[in-house]
C-alpha cells in the first residue's frame, strides 16, 4: 500500500521532466534592458518650388506707320524722245516746203533729212530702230533709221473710224508703241474726241 502511494507521484515527475525536453524550453535571464527594434528612417525629397514667369504688360506706344513709297512715276511719257545724245535725236522744222525732220544716230553719228512732208507728228520706236510719222490728213508712214526713205503703211481717212478726220477737223494725234516680241503695235489716240486704235507695223521696218 505505500509502494502504491509513492508510485504516482513518481509517474507525474517522469511525465513532466517528458514534456520540457521535447519542447525544449530554454530561459535565459539578462540584466541588460532589451534593444528596441530598427525602424527604417524614410529621408522626404523635397518638393520643388514652382518657377514663375513674368510677363510684362502690353505697352501702350503706338507702333510706327508704315510709308507707302512709289518707286515708278506717276506719270509717264509714251514715247521716248531725245533731245540730245544717246539715242535717236529728231529735230522737226517747219519750212516753206513743208516739214523737214533732221535725223542723228548718236551710235555712229550718222545723220540726214526726211521730207518735205505734210505737217503731222513723229513717234521713235522703242528699239531706236524705226519711226513712225502721221500728218494732220491721216497718212500714216514709217521709216527705218539710217534710211532716207518714208513708206506709207495706212491711210486713216479710208477707214473713217477718227471722227475728227470725218468732219474735217484737225486731229491730235498721240502715238506709243506695246512690244508684242515678234513685232511692235503703233498706238493711236486721237485726243479731241478719246478714240483710239491699235495698228500692227510691218517686222521689216521695226526689225531689221
Amino acid at each position: 500500500m505505500r509502494i502504491k502511494n509513492h508510485f504516482l507521484p513518481l509517474i507525474s515527475i517522469v511525465i513532466s521532466v517528458s514534456l520540457l525536453h521535447a519542447c525544449n524550453l530554454v530561459v535565459t535571464f539578462s540584466d541588460e534592458p532589451p534593444t528596441p527594434p530598427v525602424i527604417p528612417s524614410e529621408t522626404a525629397s523635397p518638393i520643388p518650388s514652382p518657377t514663375m514667369t513674368f510677363t510684362p504688360p502690353p505697352s501702350d506706344t503706338p507702333l510706327p506707320t508704315p510709308t507707302l513709297t512709289l518707286f515708278f512715276a506717276p506719270t509717264a511719257t509714251p514715247t521716248r524722245q531725245w533731245s540730245a545724245c544717246p539715242g535717236i535725236v529728231v529735230t522737226q522744222a517747219d519750212t516753206d516746203k513743208g516739214e523737214m525732220l533732221h535725223i542723228l544716230r548718236c551710235e555712229d553719228g550718222f545723220e540726214y533729212d526726211l521730207g518735205p512732208l505734210a505737217k503731222g507728228v513723229y513717234a521713235v520706236g522703242p528699239n531706236d530702230k524705226f519711226l513712225v510719222y502721221i500728218t494732220m490728213n491721216g497718212i500714216i508712214y514709217a521709216s527705218k533709221i539710217g534710211e532716207p526713205t518714208l513708206h506709207t503703211i495706212f491711210n486713216l481717212r479710208r477707214e473713217h473710224i477718227f471722227t475728227v478726220l470725218n468732219i474735217g477737223s484737225e486731229p491730235d494725234f498721240r502715238i506709243s508703241f506695246v512690244d508684242n516680241t515678234l513685232n511692235y503695235k503703233l498706238v493711236l489716240l486721237e485726243w479731241n474726241y478719246d478714240q483710239k486704235r491699235v495698228y500692227d507695223l510691218p517686222t521689216w521696218i521695226t526689225h531689221y
